[in-house]
């Protein structure tokens, strides 16, 4: 999918919100409907192609389910169906968070995985040098969300997050605490490399196999949020093998 690229001061593209939902929800009736606004006009990264991927193992790679994009400019309206997730700070813009879930239910032993790794295929912005460096941060969604409805504001129709931009237990259990479950650094003078980065997961992965917290997937958000933005690919994109992927290792029982 070829998009306008862009950056921070160029012209925004027009974005239409996505109405309809993946194979699975979170939470959440099934009657009810997307918030159908038209959104604060953005620029649109450019989907880019590579050809250096890394290669992850099929037999623990576990599918995504479902991947939504917030956006403080537009703070009601749902975007479901893009081929790009984004997290940071655009000076003049806003910020930008993501949710993403996986299906778990084919694990039922937390004792039994010695290992998940979140990879991100990061791809964008292409051949820019960002001001300030991106700290990727994984925390825990404190509530069940509805991809139909999830926004800056909601996390379903009608239900407000209690934080604008989401909710969230950090690795203590603290509510909206910085200490997160995973976190990598993009340094502001790398250049997208079109592969994947990983974030080891393991701790939270385990959490919601164990029954501890119900799985409500990852937030993510980079740590300052201004002057950090990066974006990578979604479920959405054509190559599956720059797809966000949850991989889980299991140990091997005698």
């Amino acid at each position: 999918v070829n998009s306008t690229s862009e950056t921070d001061d160029q012209t925004p593209v027009n974005e239409t919100p996505v109405t309809e939902a993946k194979e699975t929800e979170v939470a959440a009736a099934n009657n009810q409907k997307a918030v159908n606004e038209t959104p604060v006009t953005e620029t649109t990264p450019e989907q880019v192609v590579g050809t250096d991927a890394v290669s992850l193992p099929e037999e623990n790679a576990t599918s995504i389910v479902i991947d939504n994009r917030l956006r403080e400019a537009s703070p009601d309206t749902v975007f479901q169906d893009k081929t790009y997730i984004d997290i940071g700070g655009r000076p003049g813009v806003g910020k930008y968070r993501d949710l993403l879930l996986f299906n778990l239910s084919e694990y039922n032993d937390a004792e039994n995985i010695s290992n998940a790794t979140l990879s991100l295929y990061w791809y964008y912005p292409d051949g820019i040098e960002r001001p300030e460096d991106a700290v990727v941060e994984i925390y825990r969604p404190a509530a069940a969300w509805n991809p139909k409805n999830v926004t800056w504001t909601s996390r379903d129709a009608g239900v407000l997050w209690t934080q604008p931009g989401g909710d969230w237990f950090d690795m203590n259990n603290v509510s909206q605490g910085d200490a997160p479950y995973a976190t990598i650094t993009l340094n502001g003078s790398d250049i997208p490399d079109n592969r994947y980065y990983e974030l080891n997961v393991t701790d939270l992965v385990k959490e919601y196999v164990s029954g501890e917290y119900e799985n409500t997937g990852f937030l993510i958000k980079t740590r300052i949020e201004n002057a950090d933005y990066v974006a990578f690919c979604s479920s959405e994109v054509e190559g599956e093998n720059q797809r966000p992927t949850l991989t889980i290792e299991e140990k091997n029982i005698a």
